[in-house]
């Protein structure tokens, strides 16, 4: 028998879930709303919001609707206050997760610790979470922290954007504690247990299957690295953005696939293509 393996941990997470459905609500509502950048790295789940009347710019400066949406990523304290300034209503759905870094970089900056942030340079969770602090820095390698020099009674406290993978957050933090001579060096696990969980399940997953479908966007930070971490453990890895990617696989070569998904991952996706593979014999298993 063909078999389907789905990840118990697929589709939404809490943080984007609650951004979506909140900012459908808002635009059933107020029919037209604005936000910068993305909501959610999904381009299945951005098409629909646009449908509904949701308007994405570039920067803040060229918005001129009055609603304004803060997506699940956050945005940085003197974003907020410049959108404040200009009197846009502002609804805040920044996950709870991102903004309890928020909370924490702002306090450990104020206990006059230089803070670093283990990240992606562009993504913009951690250009948020830099707004919250004073001259912190993003390491994303071991060559960003030789470029960093502190004073040897300095504070350093070290934070990460929430969906990096635990192993490379760790190998940093290792090379920080090893290269940096300070007073002291504060290490914080600020990773979403969300995460975590999907790269543990979807690890096992890729062990004992054929092949691998990594659904989600293609933007999605999660979802890369779901992919990364099932291609070392799979040699047929997929990564599914939308219905064009699975006519590309031939699945008469597989007899067990795995299913995994990025937490930006609409339920309704995740469904149709489990229907999709039915057609070629494939029956769901627990």
């Amino acid at each position: 028998m063909k078999k389907i393996i789905v990840a118990k941990n697929v589709g939404f997470c809490f943080g984007v879930k609650r951004a979506v459905e909140a900012t459908e609500k808002l635009l059933d509502e107020l029919k037209s709303l604005s936000t910068v950048g993305d909501i959610v790295h999904n381009p299945l789940v951005m098409e629909k919001l646009k449908l509904k009347g949701l308007k994405v710019y570039n920067s803040i400066e060229d918005i001129k609707e009055k609603h304004f949406l803060i997506r699940s990523h956050g945005l940085s304290k003197n974003q907020i206050k410049k959108l404040k300034n200009s009197n846009f209503k502002i609804y805040d759905m920044t996950c709870p997760f991102v903004k309890k870094i928020h909370y924490l970089v702002e306090d450990l900056s104020n206990m006059d610790y230089n803070i670093l942030i283990i990240g992606d340079k562009n993504h913009p969770e951690v250009l948020g979470i830099k707004g919250y602090g004073k001259d912190i820095k993003i390491i994303e390698n071991k060559l960003d922290i030789l470029r960093y020099k502190y004073k040897k009674t300095s504070k350093v406290a070290v934070v990460s954007q929430t969906t990096l993978n635990f192993d490379y957050y760790f190998d940093i933090v290792k090379n920080i504690i090893k290269l940096v001579k300070t007073k002291e060096i504060l290490v914080l696990n600020t990773i979403c247990k969300v995460t975590e969980e999907r790269e543990k399940e979807s690890i096992e997953i890729a062990k004992k299957v054929d092949a691998v479908l990594v659904l989600g966007g293609k933007e999605s930070s999660n979802t890369k690295k779901l992919f990364e971490i099932c291609k070392k453990e799979c040699k047929y890895c997929f990564f599914v953005e939308n219905f064009s990617n699975l006519s590309k696989i031939n699945f008469n070569s597989f007899n067990n696939v795995g299913i995994v998904s990025g937490t930006s991952t609409p339920d309704f996706f995740i469904k149709e293509v489990i229907e999709y593979l039915k057609k070629f014999g494939y029956k769901e298993v627990a």
